[in-house]
Parts: C-alpha cells; sequence; structure tokens
C-alpha cells in the first residue's frame, strides 16, 4: 500500500508530461562499446532536459515532480499513450500548482559538495 500511495502525486496531477528518448539522430558504430556509449549520450541529454523543464516550471511558479515509474513499464506507457515502439518513456513529470509555498531552505556551504582541483 506505501508503494501504491508514492504514486499519488501522478494520479493526483492536472497535468502529465512523460518525456521520451528517441534516438533519432543517433549514430550506429556496430560496435557494442560505441553503440552503448551513443545511447548513454542521448540518456545523458534526456535527463537534462528533464531537469531544464523542471527548472522551467518552478520559474513559472508551477509545483512539479519527476517520478520513475514509467521506465518500469514502458512497454504499457507505449501502448496506453499509443506511442512509437522505439520512444523510451523516461519517468513522469507531475505538474500543478503547489499545495502550499516551500519551506525554507538553511543555507548550505558550497564546498561541502563540490571539489575544485
Amino acid at each position: 500500500a506505501r508503494r501504491v500511495r508514492r504514486g499519488d502525486v501522478l494520479r493526483n496531477a492536472p497535468y502529465l508530461v512523460v518525456p521520451c528518448l528517441v534516438m533519432d539522430g543517433s549514430h550506429t558504430y556496430g560496435d557494442a562499446r560505441r553503440d552503448g556509449a551513443e545511447r548513454e549520450m542521448f540518456v545523458v541529454a534526456a535527463g537534462a532536459g528533464v531537469q531544464n523543464l523542471l527548472v522551467a516550471l518552478a520559474g513559472e511558479r508551477l509545483g512539479s515532480a519527476w517520478v520513475s515509474s514509467t521506465m518500469f513499464c514502458r512497454d504499457v506507457v507505449r501502448e496506453v499513450l499509443e506511442l512509437p515502439a522505439d520512444w523510451d518513456p523516461m519517468g513522469a513529470v507531475a505538474v500543478g500548482h503547489p499545495a502550499e509555498e516551500p519551506r525554507p531552505r538553511t543555507e548550505r556551504d558550497p564546498g561541502a559538495f563540490i571539489e575544485v582541483r
């Protein structure tokens, strides 16, 4: 029950965005190492795109939450959303107005998590 409740943020959101990894434009090198690196590069770019979306939503004073669940049932998501077979759902982003203002955060010392060499 606790695990199912974690999905409430998606079920209760007024809008959902399902970012998908699409390998259009990628290169095929013919060896597993380079082909794997090409896909990995696209996965990193998709993550950066999701992060940019979250930042843009915050700039519009909208609440958002990225949830990875669609990555565990990609075939179901493709079928329900009628997506092409080569689109890989990369989680889902719940979007709506925040229930409350964010709590103030304590200031952090960047030296605690940034290493300069």
